[in-house]
């Protein structure tokens, strides 16, 4: 993959952990008051666990891509 491409984990509905969808794109430009970061590393938390099993407060509808906990720099 080169820097204009992005892989991203997506959460189509109420699926077990092998139900996730591993998507490949070009990474979207910034609109006005938004950044881009490039991911170093990311989490599972509870939080989106708790997602994946449609049981979390006030959750994206589906399909969604998760990302609360992560380590980055913006681009």
């Amino acid at each position: 993959m080169n820097a204009e491409t992005m892989v991203e984990v997506v959460l189509p509905g109420r699926v077990e952990p092998e139900g996730l969808e591993v998507r490949h794109g070009a990474v979207p430009t910034a609109g006005p008051g938004q950044v881009v970061v490039r991911m170093e590393a990311t989490g599972v938390s509870f939080a989106e666990q708790q997602m994946r099993r449609g049981r979390y407060y006030d959750q994206p509808p589906f399909p969604f891509v998760p990302g609360y906990d992560l380590v980055g720099t913006v681009a």
